[in-house]
């Protein structure tokens, strides 16, 4: 039986729980041409205004989106793997309107949420029905992981520039020197550091991010990120159908 909990996130997606009766596999999303439409103002200009906090909401604003995101996370001098320690890479596709729906796909499972409605696949053919309120997608979408990076150091971040990024106009900002002193390793030398992110024009959601440091090789040492793009956003052929093979669970 394949625990979500431990095959998308281990200890890091803590509250999700979903009890199904299979073993997963992974999946993917097709790509198309992004069309931006959330309805918020645009971010601060790119003179070096600050990152505004709070902005990954307006990700729910778009009628529809898809990511990838990932998060590696290895200690004792190992360098950061999708196979590393506490590592996950998962793919998605959101649709916010009419309907909350939403499809995840990683390397040991697929999971589809729309409205009241839930189910789980070991292999994207033959798929279980859950308790949606047990399946608790939304704590994987790059929004709530964005927050915990991002928000939390916003006042480090200033904007850099104008930039497209996954063919939409973003304003470019990058994270100063003093956040990355912050992961000093434990001898004291610098830690190898980079934390940058694209915030689109129109609409002031993330588009792309990146927030990862390494410390020294040893006992101590380790390398940790996360990163997210979103692509596809408000596109028309973003769609999360129910899955039609479904199997009772056996008893």
């Amino acid at each position: 039986m394949a625990n979500p909990r431990r095959s998308i996130r281990g200890p890091v997606a803590i509250g999700l729980a979903i009890a199904l009766g299979v073993a997963a596999c992974g999946g993917s999303s097709s790509q198309a041409n992004p069309s931006a439409q959330a309805s918020s103002a645009g971010p601060s200009d790119s003179g070096g205004g600050p990152l505004t906090v709070g902005l990954s909401a307006n990700l729910d604003k778009l009628t529809s989106y898809r990511f990838t995101e990932s998060n590696a996370g290895v200690t004792g001098g190992v360098s950061a793997s999708p196979a590393g320690s506490g590592s996950y890479e998962i793919a998605g596709t959101v649709v916010n309107r009419p309907v909350k729906s939403i499809w995840i796909g990683e390397t040991q499972g697929q999971f589809i949420l729309i409205g009241g409605q839930a189910w789980a696949s070991g292999d994207g053919v033959t798929w279980v029905a859950s308790d949606p309120a047990d399946t608790i997608l939304t704590d994987l979408l790059p929004g709530h992981d964005y927050a915990l990076w991002f928000d939390a150091k916003a006042s480090y971040f200033r904007a850099v520039g104008d930039e497209s990024k996954n063919g939409v106009p973003c304003v470019h900002y990058e994270a100063d020197a003093s956040l990355g002193s912050i992961y000093a390793d434990a001898s004291g030398a610098p830690s190898s550091f980079r934390a940058e992110v694209w915030i689109a024009r129109d609409g002031a959601f993330p588009v792309s991010g990146v927030y990862s440091f390494a410390a020294a090789a040893g006992a101590s040492g380790g390398s940790w990120g996360f990163s997210f793009d979103i692509t596809h956003p408000g596109d028309s052929t973003n769609v999360v159908a129910a899955p039609t093979n479904v199997v009772a669970l056996p008893s």
